[in-house]
């Protein structure tokens, strides 16, 4: 009982002592009670910036305490990005034994908020998978080693994963054979790219030349983790700036164009390599290189502007959206592609979608409408980020209606990015 009322009172230690009618009823209320609330708020104009986020927060802590067992885990872990404020729901959360209080644990490891020393010794050899997953992700500890390696081969994807990051932070170089057996063999390609990554926090060349072993084989997952892993600082300067020039140059793919990213963003002695390749990739690459260095190459390099600048005139909508995209935060550019990006935003699907949310966050007023109507799709993730595109122009009233979305997806995920942007 104890339990129960705490993880009833705590939403309200978020939002301090709120008089707000609509977070009092998010905080308390069912679901048609929240909507009417937020329908009378709207009318009222009692929605500004500051009700909107104290609202998401009060949202986002009802969603984390009152998510059905089925599907908590995955509903707090989607909450992840914004837990910083809701550390006392999440501490409330954690007291209950199921895979959802384990989620919750699990963040408050990452944000440090717990002792990895007891929280191993506790459980890293629990009967529940989840909880036992907790273990794992503090097995980083002092003396945890032999343990953590073992954990690396558990039948628990969740605890494997959660091993492999605790390697991350150990950096212990007797787990090198280990991960890269990890990053060949598991099941789980998530667990296959981490463990790639873990091996790369290892300095020495032979972890560089050991990696480069398994690029011939890997698939295009476990190659971008390669170069994630010969681009941190111990292995770059032990090999990895060489093998990054050698994918760059040499492999076509998003691997590549991430080697060449990752070359400008660490300023090598081949940052000029690096540009060319993007500058290339931008021109003449798939249509998902051209994307991924469109998205991601500086625009202060006169090439890849003008490069970015004919793209936003491709054939390719799926190329010249992202270009524009990238274009209209530009000042100098901003007026030249508002159009083209319009008359793209009419469009169905995801090129449509695109150049809507560039619009608003460029803070053009005339894609407003649309996106009023787009709170009614039925598409939830298109309701979603029209109540994001609705709080960038400014409308904070009407992109609080996703907050009291019939979809709890669509609640929790709009209000963690409010939250995330406070």
């Amino acid at each position: 009982m104890k339990t129960i009322l705490k993880a009833c009172l705590l939403p309200l230690i978020l939002v301090g002592c709120a008089t707000s009618r609509v977070v009092q009823t998010a905080l308390h209320g069912d679901l048609a009670a929240l909507q009417r609330e937020i329908r009378e708020s709207q009318k009222a104009g009692r929605l500004d910036r500051a009700a909107l986020q104290e609202l998401a927060i009060a949202v986002a802590g009802r969603e984390l305490l009152s998510s059905p067992k089925p599907q908590a885990e995955e509903r707090i872990f989607d909450l992840r990005r914004c837990a910083a404020p809701l550390k006392e729901v999440l501490q409330a959360r954690a007291e209950q034994h199921d895979d959802g209080g384990a989620a919750a644990m699990l963040i408050l490891v990452d944000l440090g908020f717990e002792d990895p020393d007891e929280l191993f010794t506790r459980h890293a050899r629990d009967e529940s998978g989840a909880w036992r997953a907790v273990g794992a992700r503090c097995s980083f500890v002092t003396g945890a080693g032999r343990a953590r390696r073992e954990l690396f081969l558990d039948p628990d994807q969740r605890v494997r994963r959660a091993a492999i990051r605790a390697a991350q932070i150990a950096a212990d170089p007797a787990d090198v054979d280990p991960l890269l057996e990890v990053a060949r063999l598991d099941p789980d390609p998530l667990s296959r790219s981490n463990a790639a990554r873990a091996a790369g926090a290892m300095r020495g060349r032979q972890v560089v030349w050991r990696l480069k072993d398994r690029w011939v084989r890997a698939p295009q997952s476990v190659r971008t983790a390669i170069v994630d892993a010969w681009s941190t600082q111990p292995t770059f300067a032990s090999g990895g700036e060489h093998e990054l020039v050698w994918a760059a140059e040499t492999n076509q793919g998003e691997p590549g164009v991430l080697a060449a990213l990752a070359l400008v963003r660490l300023h090598s002695a081949q940052q000029q390599l690096g540009l060319a390749v993007l500058a290339r990739a931008i021109a003449s690459g798939t249509e998902s290189e051209r994307r991924l260095a469109i998205q991601s190459a500086p625009m202060t390099d006169r090439t890849i502007f003008q490069k970015v600048k004919a793209a936003a005139k491709d054939d390719n909508a799926e190329v010249a959206v992202v270009a524009l995209a990238r274009l209209v935060q530009n000042g100098d550019r901003r007026a030249a592609v508002i159009d083209p990006l319009l008359k793209l935003a009419k469009r169905r699907g995801a090129v449509g979608t695109q150049a809507r949310d560039a619009l608003a966050v460029a803070g053009e007023n005339r894609i407003h409408s649309t996106l009023v109507l787009e709170l009614a799709e039925k598409s939830a993730q298109r309701r979603g980020l029209a109540a994001l595109g609705l709080y960038a122009l400014g409308d904070y009233a009407r992109a609080a209606t996703a907050l009291g979305d019939d979809d709890p997806t669509v609640r929790a995920s709009v209000a963690c990015s409010l939250i995330a942007e406070r």
